[in-house]
């Protein structure tokens, strides 16, 4: 049986729960898919212990922050995988150098790590053997020869070229004339294309205190801080949330096409540190809660500084449940249901701006293999539910 939790909302806040021990994965196959958008087939398998994964060149398709999940195209064998990624998987610039995953969008060329024993990728690693142009315009496309061309230069592309309009997966003939480009290719061959018309950046500074912790902008964007960030998001009025060492916040940022907009973390700092009024609430006898390591009292109110906090729940007949629990909210609660492991309507809640969003999850016994024909990991959701909206001052 499984402990599962769902998070009620008391006052604005950012509750994300990660690392889960005692998830579950469905595994399944399919083939690539351009031009338009499909949702990847899972089967009744649970996790792949083939813990190997190519080298080879692949395209991120897309990057699920809510999820923890990556969908890349493999240029080589020319199949679509997923794989379940967590805060242990390192994002590397093709220096090998730590990076944001807020920079891992559709389109960028990657090579992926080995899986951990948590089944989660160890890395994921912009290529070194690619190339990548921004805010491309000069630029003109002749569809009969498969050909792209940018100012003088002349490069081939196949069937198989991956474009992108944001998060959409988009035909080649979709491009107009107007559009602003990322394009990435290796050698004379175009592999990407990203319609990055309308989009801007958002560049954070004096993030010292706030470096290694998680921030996130918008309803579904998360990502690690990392030292003087700047991340490319499309033009729009965003929250900007963040937690670290008793200090945290939630300002507003619009972006402006091809424009800049910074967001000083020092000035979030000011008025701290904070703290939250956080309530495990446990209605079946025979539940132990720890937090950071200590058995806390359920049902009743928990001073916790903003921040990263562990999170462990312990029942007689139940699998533990451990998580990472970053905490900005004046007050919140976290109730804790049992459910029999073997239900097939076993969920898992996510929450977002209010709204619940139950995640259905085929269960199997964690100890199981899946099929030798799978070639892609399609996983239960790691970040189990996020609470978000402006923290109380």
């Amino acid at each position: 049986m499984n402990v599962k939790c769902r998070i009620k909302k008391i006052a604005c806040a950012i509750l994300i729960l990660v690392l889960g021990l005692a998830m579950l994965s469905a595994c399944g196959e399919s083939e690539p898919h351009f031009g338009k958008s499909k949702a990847l087939p899972t089967s009744n398998s649970s996790q792949n212990e083939d813990a190997k994964v190519d080298n080879n060149i692949c395209i991120i398709q897309e990057l699920n922050m809510i999820e923890e999940t990556v969908t890349v195209y493999n240029t080589v064998t020319t199949r679509t995988l997923r794989y379940k990624y967590s805060l242990a998987t390192q994002f590397l610039d093709k220096y090998g150098n730590e990076s944001s995953s807020l920079n891992f969008t559709p389109g960028t060329a990657v090579v992926l790590g080995d899986k951990l024993k948590s089944n989660a990728l160890s890395s994921i690693k912009m290529s070194d053997k690619t190339w990548t142009q921004t805010g491309v315009t000069n630029y003109s496309i002749n569809t009969d020869k498969h050909r792209i061309y940018i100012g003088n230069a002349q490069y081939s592309y196949t069937d198989n070229i991956c474009v992108y309009a944001g998060n959409e997966s988009v035909s080649i003939l979709s491009i107009g004339e107007n559009d602003t480009l990322t394009i990435v290719g290796k050698d004379s061959n175009v592999l990407s294309i990203a319609v990055t018309t309308g989009h801007g950046y958002i560049q954070f500074v004096n993030t010292a205190n706030f470096d290694g912790s998680m921030v996130q902008i918008g309803s579904y964007i998360f990502a690690k801080i990392t030292p003087d960030l700047l991340t490319e998001v499309p033009e729009g009025s965003y929250d900007v949330t963040v937690a670290n060492n008793g200090y945290g916040g939630t300002v507003k940022c619009d972006v402006k096409r091809g424009e800049i907009s910074v967001i000083d973390l020092g000035n979030i700092e000011k008025g701290g540190p904070k703290t939250c009024q956080l309530t495990f609430v446990v209605s079946m006898p025979g539940v132990t809660v720890y937090l950071d390591g200590n058995q806390v009292n359920p049902n009743e109110a928990l001073t916790v500084p903003y921040g990263v906090h562990n999170v462990k729940v312990t029942a007689t007949g139940f699998n533990d449940w451990s998580k990472i629990l970053y905490v900005n909210s004046a007050t919140a609660k976290i109730a804790i249901d049992l459910s029999d492991e073997n239900s097939s309507s076993s969920t898992t809640t996510n929450t977002s701006n209010s709204t619940s969003n139950k995640n259905s999850t085929n269960s199997s016994n964690s100890s199981s293999s899946s099929s030798t024909d799978l070639d892609y990991l399609s996983t239960l959701s790691n970040m189990i539910g996020t609470l978000t909206g402006k923290s109380s001052t």
